[in-house]
């Protein structure tokens, strides 16, 4: 009876879906999407950097209240490292100011 209800019904051959197939290569992109918008989040990260540059010299005398004055820039930390390697002030930030400094 078994044999007769194959032959009637025909045999069983699994049949495999194409999306089991691609669904690991649909996950590369996304994968390879989370990381760069990662590595772009790190480097877009704000660096505080005393007078525009790594390596610069930019305090003032003393002033009448015992202070010193640093210039400073908030910069991506892309920027920061940029200037590390080029050896010279990228005037690219997010912000700049003066910091003062009690010395007395």
């Amino acid at each position: 009876m078994c044999c007769a209800e194959n032959a009637k019904y025909g045999a069983y051959t699994p049949v495999m879906h194409p999306v089991q197939a691609t669904h690991a290569l649909n996950k590369i992109p996304v994968l390879v999407g989370i990381a760069v918008v990662l590595v772009i989040a790190v480097l877009a990260m704000p660096v505080k950097q005393r007078c525009g540059a790594p390596g610069y010299s930019c305090a003032t005398a003393w002033d009448a209240r015992g202070y010193v004055h640093y210039y400073y820039e908030v910069e991506p930390l892309g920027v920061y490292l940029s200037e590390i390697i080029a050896g010279s002030n990228i005037r690219l930030y997010y912000t700049s100011g003066e910091e003062l400094v009690n010395v007395g």
